[in-house]
């Protein structure tokens, strides 16, 4: 049943239901807002790749929209131009994302050529191909991009299988992937029941509804959520020798997942650390001893776990400092943290917050978050409460129960540091 929740100055109506087919739907609808935004989250993430197969679910991704049973995939480009539908597709972790923007007219069309999609792909072999191939360069390219490198190469250090492999898989693993391999990895995993469904905007909320119950064809029943891994208890490192002037230095400790309670007083520390230019590993790395060219930190939430990451791109001489410099930085924080920085932190992250409800995508993707990890929908208000809750005793505190070491470590160029 929906209710009435204000949002701004914009008068809204939240829905909230389970529909007959298994699938969770939960929107928005805004007055005033001229066009709709609609986001997915499939329970079909990279984690559920068989282990010779990595990077089958990003394959199903990739050519999802290549061609229907109906339409060739330039008819069904076409079909989406013509009506102004832009979409977007990614491959996680935990699940896969989909995602839509189109005109309140447009509705039908847009949740037609949705269930066209995911309920017939014909998934043509040459488009399958080129995918791979796609792929494979993409994971080539990584060379070019040593920084991108480093962080697949934590990942996977840091969770390790299944759960760390790149999403893109492997180079060794993609080309023996199949036509058959996609379309049953679909068939089994693109389901309504554990698939959620948000939507944002000015939509028309019953034939939505009515849309969703037969979006998807195949059926089956909820899978199992698998716990996220637990945080590594010992320290682990890895280099990757580079003949280069610069060096990447990048690394993974423990966090929280949104759906803990010390989840805001993480998210205001690494504020603290990486807001911009008034964060301190800007100001005390790169301004003050200018050891680096790029720095910073961030986080990032699974379902039953959460990481904190922190990198630094630097010259090879100075790599060893920077490494030091950086870990000394993480450590001091919660000792010296002051109020002046935790209010900075906290205005940052709720001017973030609300610049977001301008726009119907970005309702439509906090929306799903909120289902996926709270199980419910947090009004914008209680979000800014519980920000303005946290004081600078909570990020001391959270800080000195979720210590850097042990780290997870990987550094790629001349030489490995210790």
């Amino acid at each position: 049943m929906p209710t009435q929740a204000p949002t701004a100055a914009l008068s809204s109506t939240t829905y909230d239901t389970t529909l007959c087919n298994g699938l969770r739907f939960v929107g928005e609808r805004i007055e005033g807002r001229q066009g709709v935004a609609i986001a997915l989250r499939i329970p079909a993430g990279s984690k559920d790749d068989p282990m010779g197969k990595l990077g089958l679910a990003n394959l199903v991704t990739e050519t999802l929209f290549k061609g229907t049973r109906k339409n060739s995939a330039r008819k069904l480009s076409d079909a989406f131009d013509f009506h102004g539908i832009k979409h977007g597709e990614q491959t996680g972790i935990e699940s896969t994302s989909l995602s839509m923007r189109f005109l309140p007219e447009h509705q039908s069309k847009a949740l037609s050529l949705l269930r066209e999609v995911l309920s017939e792909p014909a998934f043509p072999v040459k488009e399958c191909d080129t995918a791979k191939i796609q792929s494979i360069q993409e994971l080539k390219h990584l060379e070019d991009e040593p920084m991108s490198k480093a962080f697949v190469i934590l990942k996977e250090l840091y969770f390790g299988t299944p759960w760390g492999h790149s999403e893109m898989g492997r180079e060794d693993t993609v080309p023996g992937i199949t036509q058959k391999d996609i379309r049953d990895f679909w068939k089994t995993r693109y389901i309504p029941a554990g698939t959620i469904v948000s939507a944002a905007g000015k939509f028309d909320p019953d034939a939505l509804m009515k849309d969703l119950e037969k979006l998807f064809s195949n059926t089956g029943p909820a899978r199992m959520l698998e716990q996220a891994p637990s945080a590594p208890t010992v320290k682990s490192s890895k280099h990757i020798k580079k003949e280069s002037e610069q060096t990447q230095i990048a690394m993974a400790y423990p966090s929280v997942p949104r759906n803990h309670p010390d989840y805001y007083a993480a998210q205001t520390g690494v504020g603290v650390l990486a807001g911009g230019m008034s964060g301190r590993l800007f100001t005390e790395v790169r301004e003050k001893r200018a050891l680096v060219y790029s720095v910073g930190a961030q986080s990032s939430s699974l379902r039953g776990t959460g990481v904190c990451y922190a990198y630094a791109g630097t010259t090879a001489k100075r790599a060893a400092e920077t490494l030091s410099v950086l870990k000394a930085e993480l450590k001091r924080m919660p000792l010296d943290v002051t109020e002046e920085e935790v209010e900075r932190a906290k205005i940052g992250f709720k001017s973030h917050l609300l610049m977001d409800q301008e726009s119907t995508g970005s309702r439509a993707r906090e929306l799903l978050d909120d289902v996926y990890f709270l199980n419910r929908v947090v009004p914008v208000p209680e979000v800014i409460q519980r920000i303005d809750a946290v004081k600078v005793m909570a990020v001391k505190s959270f800080g000195e129960s979720h210590p850097i070491e042990p780290c997870t470590l990987v550094t790629i160029g001349r030489e490995a540091l210790e």
